[in-house]
């Protein structure tokens, strides 16, 4: 169901009853089921990219390898405590009533937003990182100028999924205000 068309179902039982509209309640849950997933995928995401690049220090004597797993903790870090903030408040509503549901959904939406922000910040990060620490790292055993570097075929594709992700983005932002416009309006109908 496409959301505008969703938005008005709400709307009108808004109007005629004061039940929680089915589609909101279920909308809400799955909402709550996808933030308690990407939880999971956290999980995940420090238990593969963290043990392994922990183990690769243990197992490896250069000093650079060590930078490397340290770097990787500390973005691992300023992620979880980015999401662990983007969280807050938003896994409930604040009771079992239309009003607080369509305050959820309108919160959940401004994170969204927050998030694409700290996503972008985020990727920037990392990607600075990387791009630093592979370039001393081949350093190590060529010579390389950083603009032969950066203007590498290999990094061509580093630098189209950047664009593909600069695009998604802007278009999740789009997406996303045009839900929250229909969500603030949808409530300043309710309350009125």
């Amino acid at each position: 169901m496409h959301a505008d068309t969703e938005l008005e179902t709400w709307r009108r039982q808004w109007q005629t009853d004061d039940v929680i509209p089915s589609d909101l309640r279920q909308r809400v849950d799955r909402e709550t089921r996808y933030l308690r997933r990407g939880r999971y995928g956290e999980i995940v995401v420090i238990a593969v990219f963290g043990g392994g690049a922990t183990g690769w220090a243990l197992l490896s004597p250069r000093p650079i390898v060590f930078a490397f797993a340290a770097g990787v903790w500390f973005l691992t870090g300023v992620a979880l405590v980015t999401s662990n903030a983007l969280r807050k408040d938003i896994l409930k509503p604040s009771a079992a009533t239309t009003t607080a549901f369509l305050e959820l959904s309108i919160r959940r939406c401004r994170r969204r937003l927050v998030a694409l922000v700290a996503q972008a910040l985020l990727y920037a990060l990392i990607l600075v990182f990387d791009l630093v620490w592979i370039y001393h790292y081949q350093t190590q055993t060529i010579t390389i100028s950083p603009w032969s570097f950066l203007t590498s075929s290999r990094m061509l594709v580093v630098w189209v999924v950047t664009a593909l992700f600069a695009t998604a983005a802007l278009w999740q932002r789009r997406r996303l205000w045009r839900e929250l416009r229909n969500l603030l309006r949808l409530q300043q109908e309710v309350t009125s």
